[in-house]
């Protein structure tokens, strides 16, 4: 999967951090956030920002018997991603004090209304003041998010996104016998051979962001190992703080497991564009190595069962004949076996219904 991002304006705006924190929840769809910190140049009351995300849409097969057995068509369903904005979540004194880790001095709605977003005052975050500024008219176009944020006074100002995705993982899986990989490698406004979307974004007078700092974190299951992480990169790695988040995500999920996942923290800053590459592992023993392991001990006994009945051939007798019964079980629990490593049971229940 083109894991990609491109952070575009239409004025010439420097990104101070840009957060991107990846969400793989077991038994649910993948999320993920993307925070912008910035400052509104002179003169600009209104900044035109276009999102480009990796490609999330997941082309799906359902199937519609209209003449059943006769007819099959086969109807593509293409399912696409949600953006929400969390300035609604930020405007809470709790779940800010969490977000950017530190104490808030000062917290006040702006208008007196926390539709408009609210200013914070930090105790030792740099800058110690920072404006909630909402995402308005948010548009999505295909892989393109557009999105408006308007002049909140010469402070800096920070807005964020939620993108519910249609996929399982945000990672590009490897699934083994006895090992599954999920393979995170981020790049965030890589110039080197632009999507023809992006460049097409530019000839419209947008430019790519310059960013000063890139944040980028994961939330996986704690079954899996960190098995490759940059260490010049990599700054944390905790257990996950599930009572904080369950308050921060209240109206968008239901309540996350605790005890089950770990976030780990990348960092890096300075550069023209970033890369971000993890890998985590999870030794696995599942259905499949269980049918693999109990066909392979069948195989095994046939196999010496089949040395005695050729030492024992009757040749005035039909071959078929001489098969004992126990022989064509054997067989047949090999063959269901076998198709169930190819196509999983669950697989077969789902096509059937």
């Amino acid at each position: 999967m083109d894991n990609s991002f491109f952070i575009l304006s239409k004025q010439q705006v420097e990104i101070s951090r840009f957060h991107i924190c990846t969400w793989d929840i077991e038994n649910k769809n993948s999320f993920f956030e993307i925070g912008v910190e910035f400052m509104f140049p002179n003169d600009v009351k209104e900044l035109d920002f276009k999102l480009v995300l990796p490609s999330l849409q997941k082309k799906t097969l359902s199937l519609a018997l209209n003449e059943f057995p006769t007819s099959l068509t086969l109807t593509p369903n293409i399912k696409e991603p949600t953006i929400l904005c969390l300035s609604n979540n930020l405007v809470n004194l709790d779940n800010s004090k969490f977000i950017f880790n530190d104490n808030i001095l000062n917290f006040s709605e702006i208008k007196g209304d926390k539709r408009n977003g609210a200013v914070l005052s930090f105790e030792s975050r740099t800058p110690n003041k920072l404006a909630i500024s909402p995402a308005e008219d948010i548009i999505t176009e295909g892989q393109v998010v557009s999105f408006k944020v308007r002049f909140q006074g010469e402070i800096h100002c920070y807005t964020r996104l939620l993108i519910k995705t249609p996929q399982k993982t945000l990672a590009t899986e490897k699934k083994g016998i006895t090992q599954t990989r999920l393979i995170y490698d981020f790049k965030l406004n890589e110039r080197r051979n632009l999507p023809e979307n992006v460049y097409k974004i530019v000839k419209k007078d947008y430019s790519l962001c310059k960013i000063n700092n890139c944040f980028c974190f994961h939330v996986v299951p704690n079954s899996f190992n960190i098995s490759f992480v940059d260490q010049t990169m990599l700054k944390n790695i905790r257990k996950l703080e599930v009572l904080a988040f369950n308050k921060y995500f209240s109206n968008e999920f239901e309540p996350i497991k605790e005890d089950r996942y770990m976030i780990i923290f990348n960092k890096h800053k300075g550069a023209d564009s970033y890369s971000f590459f993890t890998i985590f592992t999870k030794e696995i023993i599942g259905a499949k190595q269980v049918l693999l392991a109990i066909g392979a001990n069948i195989l095994c006994c046939f196999l010496f069962s089949v040395s005695a009945l050729r030492t024992s051939y009757d040749s005035s007798t039909n071959f078929w004949e001489q098969i004992p019964l126990e022989y064509w079980i054997a067989i047949a629990v090999i063959i269901v076996l076998f198709l169930g490593l190819l196509c999983p049971f669950c697989k077969i229940k789902t096509l059937l219904s």
